[in-house]
């Protein structure tokens, strides 16, 4: 048999692949393939595979099929990740079921996918929410293909979330003009007070307090910009890499991604800085682990402007910030008591903070003479 021969390459493909998907090829060397016993690279055996499973001989397509399914989730990854994985491929597994959450995030985000397969997984009623969640996150098809947004609106299974997020994509991105990122709109600016109870000596001023509003319009801004169009291009892997070495405006799209691996990487970049951190506390749109991330790490929550934006965030779990409001200056907690955004324990707590510090203690009874 020719599995003794030094492997050789044709094109893209192992010189095997030509044969054995050749009309004239035999059963035996089908069934040698679909069974994986031949000295085909994983790629291409698996492209392989895939194709036998139409294979004429029940035999073929019946082993091809048990192959692919004794294929575990850590060892497909990579070939799902691969630029030259096959749109078959993608196709099979995508129907199949099986992937977990990384490998099918590898294969909705393909470059390769054909639209037909996203198309046929949006529409299907058993598609969980998770993997439409994934879809949805792969704006740039989406915004190519507006039949895709169509039938992602009619699965049931669609999270409300992920509805406002297509509105948003129908309204707003498609066919804007891009933009560059400018500063947040600045918040109503709080009223003077003594400086002496505003906030520590030296301490940096807390990113400003942005309305749904203004968050919401800045969001927008944000996925109109060059490098927001550029982050959709890419695959897990490779966001996560940019989380590492990318620029201050990626980290600021990234933190907002919601495959968790990818925004807790941007925390973990060695550029961040403690300007970034601060607009990172005080953001609506980050998950509430990143936020209990940053409450958790000792140093971060020891600058003024941190722990003020993650008490003043509406996000953040009101057992997570609590513990900071005796370290906020009188003025600032003046503010919080009054803020209806935050949560009522935060407000209470707050106030009977702010009370104990500003009115004078009550005199006892004085002595009889």
């Amino acid at each position: 048999m020719a599995a003794a021969e030094p492997a050789r390459v044709t094109g893209t493909r192992h010189a095997l692949v030509e044969r054995i998907l050749d009309p004239g090829a035999t059963e035996a060397l089908r069934l040698s393939a679909a069974r994986g016993v031949l000295p085909v690279p994983g790629g291409d055996l698996i492209y392989v595979q895939v194709r036998l499973l139409r294979d004429a001989a029940p035999a073929v397509s019946e082993a091809a099929a048990t192959s692919l399914a004794t294929i575990s989730n850590a060892a497909l990854l990579p070939l799902l990740r691969e630029s030259g994985c096959d749109p078959s491929t993608l196709d099979y597994f995508a129907r199949s079921g099986r992937l977990d959450e990384a490998g099918l995030e590898a294969v909705i985000a393909h470059p390769s996918i054909p639209d037909g397969t996203l198309e046929a997984v949006a529409q299907d009623p058993a598609t969980p929410a998770e993997t439409l969640n994934l879809i949805v996150t792969n704006e740039v098809r989406i915004i190519g293909n507006p039949r895709l947004l169509v039938l992602l609106r009619g699965n049931p299974n669609l999270r409300g979330d992920n509805r406002r997020r297509l509105g948003e994509l129908e309204r707003d991105f498609v066919g804007k003009e891009q933009q560059r990122v400018r500063q947040a709109p600045a918040a109503e600016p709080i009223p003077a007070g003594p400086s002496p109870d505003a906030a520590p000596e030296g301490a940096e001023e807390a990113p400003p307090v942005l309305t749904e509003e203004q968050e919401a319009a800045y969001e927008e801004e944000i996925k109109r910009t060059p490098a927001f169009q550029k982050i959709m291009k890419l695959n897990v892997a490779e966001r996560v890499q940019l989380a590492m070495k990318g620029t201050s405006e990626e980290r600021a799209i990234l933190i907002r991604d919601t495959a968790r691996m990818v925004s807790g990487q941007v925390l973990k970049s060695p550029k961040l800085s403690d300007q970034e951190i601060a607009s990172f506390a005080a953001m609506r749109s980050v998950s509430e682990d990143i936020l209990r991330s940053i409450a958790g790490h000792r140093d971060w929550v020891k600058t003024y402007s941190v722990m003020h934006a993650l008490v003043r965030n509406p996000k953040s779990p009101a057992g997570v910030v609590v513990p900071f409001l005796p370290r906020l200056g009188t003025r600032d907690l003046k503010i919080v008591q009054g803020d209806k955004n935050v949560s009522e324990l935060v407000r209470r707590q707050a106030r009977a903070l702010f009370i104990a510090r500003t009115q004078p203690p009550k005199k006892g009874p004085g002595k009889k003479h």
